[in-house]
């Protein structure tokens, strides 16, 4: 990122400062002598600053042809760095999703995007099995998701529980998609639906498949609370492998299980029950509040390309997954 910082002197006479406080504290100065030795200076100083221009360009006139800069907002250049771009552009780069302790892909963006927010739904109906998240505070489907550059479908989830801005949206699935696939991610936290549409009122997530170039990588993860419960434990591969002479295919893999949490307290009104002498009642909490099970959570990713030509390429990528969530309602 290029940050151009300029700071005017004013100058006048012998002073050479930064800035010119003129403090009176006579109360016999009149008005008329403060608004003259204020036009005085003035006058000082825009001559010094003319004379001064005249000798750094060695003419009275300025150059017609000096461009200090143009910047272009939004620009479709391919090329660009993204480093250059003059909109707020993160780049995350595939090894810091692995340095994280969970695998889950909402949780990890969640860590390293400080602008996206995703939290438990212990008690959300079908929230509780595909998250709501947020980027910049808006609307989980105004942030639009894309895939190799190509837009990704919406999940079947309506978030009719969900709080706030949340409420009635649907969003991709971010935790289909195994952490392990992803060689880059590329987040514009800013709004952008002039050029891709109402759903990029949030911004832009592109996550980036690892293609033909990539390592061959398993990964084992394992952790639980500091309560001992809701114990995890992910398992995960990536291989590239050629296809034919001109040929790729990198092909992803993951299996997660993880345990439930429980941190709720007995409702009063199960406790009187119990109290009365109920022994049907769910002990120790009538009402689970914690995180959900989640068994078989099972994701597959196929990213594959052939060249046709120096010019020409087939490519494409297709993904399964699967999980069972149980939590409380």
């Amino acid at each position: 990122m290029n940050v151009s910082l300029s700071l005017a002197t004013i100058k006048g006479g012998d002073m050479d400062t930064k800035q010119t406080v003129w403090t009176s504290w006579r109360a016999g100065l009149s008005l008329i002598a403060f608004a003259a030795a204020a036009c005085m200076l003035g006058n000082s100083v825009w001559a010094q600053e003319g004379e001064e221009a005249a000798d750094a360009s060695g003419s009275e006139e300025a150059d017609p042809d000096a461009i200090e800069e143009i910047t272009v907002v939004g620009s479709r250049v391919r090329g660009r760095s993204e480093t250059d771009s003059p909109v707020p552009v993160d780049v995350i780069d595939g090894e810091d999703f692995r340095r994280q302790g969970t695998s889950d892909l909402d949780s990890l963006v969640a860590t390293l995007v400080p602008s996206y927010n995703v939290s438990a739904e212990p008690i959300s109906d079908a929230a509780t099995i595909m998250r709501p998240a947020n980027l910049r505070g808006l609307s989980p489907d105004a942030t639009l998701v894309l895939v190799n550059g190509k837009r990704r479908h919406r999940g079947a989830v309506i978030a009719l529980l969900g709080s706030g801005v949340s409420a009635g949206s649907q969003a991709p699935d971010l935790a289909s998609i195994p952490g392990i696939a992803i060689e880059r991610l590329e987040v514009l936290r800013d709004g952008a639906s002039a050029q891709y549409c109402s759903d990029a009122i949030a911004g832009i997530m592109n996550f980036v498949l690892k293609g033909k170039n990539a390592e061959r990588m398993f990964e084992f993860k394992t952790g639980s609370t500091y309560e001992t419960d809701g114990g995890e434990y992910t398992l995960a591969a990536n291989f590239p492998a050629p296809m034919g002479e001109n040929g790729w295919l990198n092909i992803s893999m993951e299996y997660r299980e993880v345990g439930p949490t429980d941190r709720a307290v007995q409702r009063s009104d199960a406790q009187d029950l119990i109290d009365a002498g109920n022994e049907f009642v769910r002990t120790p909490h009538a009402m689970v509040w914690g995180t959900p099970e989640v068994r078989g959570d099972f994701k597959l990713f196929a990213n594959a390309g052939v060249e046709l030509s120096d010019e020409s390429e087939w490519y494409g990528w297709g993904n399964r997954s699967v999980r069972n969530v149980e939590g409380g309602f």
